[in-house]
Formats: structure tokens, sequence, C-alpha cells
């Protein structure tokens, strides 16, 4: 028997919305984000609803005592976008991320993939996402894009963000 744990990648539902919750208040807590439970609860669920526009993929840890459906790892979320600049429907990646103890079992990878494969079927025509600057994170997940087909492009990003 092997002491690998049993990882496995699959959409995200309803009843994943408190691991949800948790998982993305772990990632920004270590981003050193101030997270407020009460405000992102909601957000996660409008999201999780939002399965006509929005892919919510997860990496989970299978068998764990005390996880009926999974421990969640990881989180890859794609919002589907109307765009002019391509002329039909675009993908937006809003987040793809690997809980720091499940790195480098090729969870990202898996993640991706199965986004890209569910972009393919849908019929997007582009995809795109921002990777923060510098890290060896930043470089781990420009490495991963590229390895599947992404470029950079040079654009400046600006905000008007309320909180």
């Amino acid at each position: 028997m092997s002491n690998e744990p049993t990882l496995i990648v699959r959409r995200i539902t309803g009843v994943d919305l408190r691991a949800s919750v948790e998982l993305l208040a772990h990632q920004q807590k270590a981003l050193g984000q101030d997270v407020n439970i009460d405000v992102l609860r909601p957000a996660v669920q409008a999201v999780l609803e939002d399965s006509a526009r929005t892919l919510v993929i997860g990496a989970f840890h299978e068998g764990l005592p005390g996880f009926a459906h999974g421990k969640l790892v990881g989180v890859f979320v794609m919002h589907v976008l109307p765009s002019l600049e391509h002329a039909g429907e675009v993908g937006w990646i809003q987040k793809l991320y690997v809980r720091d103890d499940y790195r480098k079992k090729g969870l990202g990878d898996r993640l991706l993939s199965q986004g890209l494969e569910w972009a393919t079927g849908r019929g997007l025509r582009a995809l795109d996402l921002e990777v923060g600057e510098g890290g060896d994170l930043a470089d781990a997940a420009e490495h991963l894009y590229a390895k599947k087909g992404f470029r950079k492009i040079q654009r400046t990003r600006l905000t008007n963000a309320k909180s």
C-alpha cells in the first residue's frame, strides 16, 4: 500500500462552499491580506452558483478522516466574458492556487489542464490571466502557464478597488 495521498481534481459544487471559503481565506492570509469570512463567503457562493459563466475546479485529498467530500487543497477559477477584441467569449483565469504542503505533486498542472479542456469545449477564443511579480511562486506560475502555451503581453492594469 502506498503512502501517497489520493488526489483528485473535480468541479466544485455547493457542498464544497465551506471548504472553498476556508482555502481562499488561507491563501489570502498567506499573502498577508486581511480576511473577513463574512464578506468572503457570499462572494464564493455567488461564484459557485454562476456555473453558466464560471468554472470552479478543486483538487481534493480523498480518504482523510473527517472530510466526507475530501480535503480541498487547490482551486482553479475561470470566468467567461464577452469580448469585442476577440469577437466572442473569452476566459479570465482569476485563481489557480494549491496549498504549500500539496505543491510539486502536479495539481496545478491538472487543475489548469482541466480548465483548458473545458475552455476548448466551450469554444472560448482566448484565455487571459495575471501572475504576480517576482519570487519563486511567480516564476513557477509563469513556467506552468508557458508550458500550456500562454505568452506574456505588455499591459498596465489599473484598479479602482473599493476595499
